[in-house]
C-alpha cells in the first residue's frame, strides 16, 4: 500500500502495477477529498485516516502488507505499521518503506508550518496548470493543518524490516535527518539515496524509487 505526500491521491502510482508486479500487487491509498473523494471533506485527525486506512486493508482480505510513505505519508505509514502491529488485526506488515521525511519523533518536535509555500508540494509537472493548481492547493493546505497536529507517542519499536529512502538533491533533508529512522524498529534498517532525486523524487527519480521498493520486496 502507497501512501502520497499532501495533496497527493492513488494516481501517482498508477505506473508502478507493471513496475512491481511480479513482487506485489499495488495499491494507493486515496485520502478524502480528492480524486474519486473528491467531495469528502478531508480528514481532520491522524487516528481516523489510520482507523479507515486499517478498515480498507481488512475489507480487501489481505494477511500481509507492505507499507510505503512519502514525505507526510511516511508518518502515516508508520502510524499505520503501529496499528498494525497488533496481533488481532490479523494482518502482518512484511516491509515498511519511508521517503523524503524525517523520523517522526524529529518530525513532531520540529513542527511543520501551516503557512509554507504550498506550491512546493505541487509536481513540477502541474505548477502551469493554473486549474489544476487551484484544485489542488486547498487539499494541501488541509493535509498540512492535519499534519501540524501530529504527535508522536513513545511506545515499543516496531519488529518490521525498515527501508529508508531520500533524495541527493533534496533541499530539504539528506541524510543525517533521516538516520534517526533505525530506531523505530528492532528490524533491519537499510538507507538509500536516489541520485538526482529532489524532495519529491519526481522524474527519473519516480522510476528509480519504485525499482529500489521492488528490490526491498523481493
Amino acid at each position: 500500500m502507497c501512501i502520497p505526500w499532501a495533496g497527493a491521491g492513488a494516481a501517482p502510482f498508477r505506473s508502478w502495477g507493471p513496475l512491481l508486479g511480479d513482487v506485489a500487487t499495488v495499491y494507493g491509498l486515496r485520502l478524502a477529498g480528492r480524486e474519486s473523494r473528491r467531495t469528502e471533506p478531508p480528514a481532520d485527525t491522524m487516528s481516523h485516516v489510520v482507523a479507515e486506512t486499517v478498515a480498507e486493508l481488512a475489507d480487501l482480505g489481505v494477511s500481509r502488507v507492505a507499507l510505503f510513505g512519502q514525505c507526510s505519508g511516511a508518518v502515516l505509514a508508520f502510524e499505520l505499521a503501529k496499528a498494525l502491529a497488533d496481533p488481532g488485526r490479523g494482518i502482518d506488515v512484511t516491509r515498511l518503506i519511508v521517503a523524503s521525511q524525517r523520523p517522526p519523533r524529529d518530525f513532531a518536535e520540529a513542527g511543520i508550518a501551516v503557512d509554507q509555500d504550498l506550491m512546493t508540494y505541487v509536481p513540477a509537472e502541474f505548477r502551469e496548470e493554473p486549474d489544476l493548481v487551484e484544485l489542488l492547493l486547498p487539499i494541501i493546505a488541509a493535509d498540512i493543518e492535519l499534519m501540524s497536529r501530529y504527535a508522536y507517542e513513545p511506545g515499543d519499536p516496531l519488529e518490521v524490516p525498515l527501508t529508508v529512502v531520500y533524495g541527493a538533491g533534496d533541499e530539504v533533508l539528506g541524510r543525517a535527518q533521516v538516520d534517526g529512522w533505525h530506531r523505530v524498529t528492532t528490524g533491519p534498517t537499510s538507507f538509500h539515496e536516489i541520485a538526482g532525486g529532489d524532495h519529491l523524487l519526481e522524474g527519473e527519480a519516480w522510476l528509480e524509487l519504485a525499482e529500489t521498493i521492488r528490490v526491498a520486496l523481493e
